[in-house]
């Protein structure tokens, strides 16, 4: 290996890392860290070529991101804020930033070509500020995302248009050629989207094997990015569209827990990127002017987001509150900023003070989102303006999107899984369920089950579940590494959630239990349980005295059994009994015990738990009545059928 480059990239992540632990200890955001890293490292590095072009991947990972994130439901639930909202939003900024530039004899398309510039704003901050402030389900939240998803898709299309202002004619000797190149990538982009893309992820995550997996998202990636770019097209649009064509599968969620760790870290050093590009001496010797510019960009942006706003028929706090948000220039403008300088629509000087200028909006974004308490206090004391005194929740009658809020979410659908899932179904509880089985989800799905694909102990996926907001979280896969993962995650994203754990082991609970979890439920310990009870009562031992005892061993969290092993005391009490499972279903309508055809598949009842009260010694006849709960034994083979049979009639 390259010892010069070895050294390079040693250099940068050694000063990023020093950097961005300063600015951790002083609360400051990350992305001004990373500015300022790559301000320094210019001074230090002499070749910054080999930054460029791994910054150059950042900026297609994000866009893959974009388009992977995008749904046509999510879209069409703010398509409002999004088509109007952001139409307006970007054509005001564009135009008085245009008009503003012809002001100062700039040519006319160099002027518009700034407005673009100046109109995008930084979707990486403003998002994070949303999700810190927990601002989502605010119209505030919905307006800002509607604004945001409509710039995205929007600077694809200046990308598009730029060499036409750079004074690129259109060669029509080659138009034939090119519209045929063009229908044959949307015949393949197509036929990829509706059949190839999903077939292939099927059998990927069908496999279980991660590696295979990851390689197959970023070749699709990869792959449509290099077609796009072979034909002339921008490879930032290739981007999109890959990720545009997976976000139509059930998988895309799971794929932007694979993708994400590659976004961050291209992203980190496209953010160096530009710091590198930063000229210090010109940046010093013409701060005054930066920093008027930037108050200009800051203000214009103000405006033309608060007039929009108003347009909309916003409340003024809430206007106020997206203008401050939007007001910085975004990530997606300095990618902008890279073509014009190809086509001439600037020259270095004018790039340098746009960069610095850029980093100047994006870093005072955060700040500034703090006075925005001062700024609504200012525009009260002017009567034109009805200033409401908060923040407006999304109402339920209006058309949003529905959220998921104080839900159940169940990871696994498994037998344990499908038994909660009917659990709260039965009492109208909200849920979601999250399956690594894409035969499982793809079943379910058709049926109408609210479930996903993907691997819960992945952050981006527990997000995609709404965990922030969901009031208890249930994991029952038989995966210990992932449960502990789970486990891990859900209590740092959410520290008030519930989390329930089922466990094969006793030796497991403890761990768990640090980790996070509220209840852990060991299986071979309720194995135990449930044979401890059936000798007990060979033995005709008193019900209440077998119940108290019970009860005794499950305070104590297991730690009588923990000081023997569980496999001794199952081996004690049963030696016959190795695969035996615990299961339990609701009752529905009145009838017999025996009218379960418990017997049919080799299950033994062992309780049944009615008001809070365990019922044993019974019948086959035994009247059987509405939310009782009938707790059986049985091969997991066995009561899987027996369960599928049940809810089948």
């Amino acid at each position: 290996m390259d010892l010069i480059l070895l050294q390079s990239i040693s250099v940068i992540l050694i000063t990023a890392v020093i950097i961005l632990l300063i600015f951790n200890k002083l609360k400051l955001p990350s992305m001004i860290g990373l500015f300022l890293t790559g301000i320094i490292l210019g001074q230090l590095i002499n070749s910054t070529d080999i930054i460029t072009e791994i910054a150059e991947l950042g900026v297609i990972f994000l866009l893959f991101i974009i388009g992977l994130e995008f749904s046509i439901e999510k879209f069409s639930a703010i398509k409002k804020y999004a088509l109007l909202g952001g139409l307006l939003q970007v054509v005001l900024t564009t135009a008085i930033v245009t008009i503003l530039s012809l002001t100062s004899s700039i040519p006319w398309n160099e002027a518009i070509f700034i407005g673009f510039l100046v109109c995008f704003s930084s979707t990486a901050i403003v998002m994070k500020l949303i999700q810190k402030l927990h601002l989502t389900h605010t119209i505030q939240g919905r307006v800002t995302l509607g604004i945001l998803i409509f710039q995205d898709i929007a600077v694809i299309v200046v990308l598009l248009l730029t060499p036409l202002l750079g004074g690129q004619n259109i060669d029509l000797s080659t138009l034939p050629s090119t519209i045929l190149q063009l229908i044959i990538l949307t015949a393949i982009l197509l036929a990829g989207a509706l059949w190839i893309v999903p077939r292939a992820l099927h059998e990927a995550a069908h496999t279980k094997n991660r590696d295979l997996y990851m390689l197959l998202v970023l070749f699709i990636c990869l792959g449509t990015t290099f077609s796009t770019s072979f034909l002339g097209i921008s490879p930032e649009l290739g981007a999109f569209i890959a990720g545009l064509i997976i976000s139509n599968t059930e998988y895309s969620h799971q794929t932007l827990g694979y993708i994400q760790p590659f976004q961050d870290v291209f992203m980190s050093i496209f953010l160096i990127s530009i710091g590198l590009m930063i000229n210090v001496e010109y940046f010093i010797y013409n701060i005054v002017l930066i920093i008027i510019l930037a108050v200009i960009v800051l203000l214009v942006k103000f405006i033309a987001t608060f007039i929009t706003g108003y347009v909309l028929k916003l409340p003024v706090r809430t206007i106020i509150s997206i203008s401050i948000l939007l007001s910085q220039i975004g990530e997606f403008s300095f990618v902008l900023a890279g073509e014009g300088m190809k086509y001439g629509l600037i020259n270095t000087e004018m790039f340098t003070t746009f960069l610095a200028v850029s980093i100047i909006t994006m870093s005072a974004t955060p700040f500034l989102q703090k006075t925005t308490p001062k700024i609504v206090e200012l525009f009260k004391k002017i009567s034109f303006f009805q200033v409401d005194e908060e923040l407006t929740q999304i109402k339920h009658e209006e058309h949003y999107e529905e959220e998921l809020e104080d839900h159940v979410i169940i990871v696994g659908f498994g037998v344990n899984g499908k038994n909660m899932a009917r659990a709260c179904e039965h009492y109208s509880i909200p849920y979601i369920i999250v399956d690594m089985n894409p035969l499982i989800v793809k079943k379910e799905k058709s049926l109408g089950i609210p479930i996903i694909y993907g691997n819960a102990s992945n952050e981006s996926v527990l997000k995609e579940l709404k965990i922030t907001s969901a009031k208890c979280i249930v994991i029952a896969t038989n995966t210990y590494d992932s449960t502990h993962k789970t486990v891990d995650s859900a209590r740092r994203l959410n520290p008030d959630v519930h989390i329930i754990v089922r466990t094969r082991y006793v030796k497991n609970v403890d761990e768990l239990y640090e980790l996070g979890a509220d209840e852990v439920i060991p299986e071979e310990f309720e194995t135990s349980i449930v044979m401890f009870s059936r000798v007990m009562d060979y033995y005709n031992k008193d019900v209440d005295e077998i119940l108290d005892t019970i009860d005794t061993l499950r305070s104590d969290n297991y730690n009588t059994f923990r000081c023997v092993s569980p496999e001794e005391i199952t081996a004690k009490l049963n030696e016959r009994i190795t695969d035996l499972n615990v299961e339990s279903i609701y009752v529905t309508e009145e009838k017999q015990l025996d009218e379960y055809d418990f017997a049919d598949y080799d299950l033994t009842v062992t309780s049944i738990i009615r008001n809070n009260k365990t019922l044993i010694g019974f019948s086959p006849n035994f009247p059987l009545e509405i939310d009782d709960l009938i707790l059986f034994t049985g091969n997991e083979e066995n009561i899987e059928k027996f369960i599928n049979q049940v809810y089948s009639e």
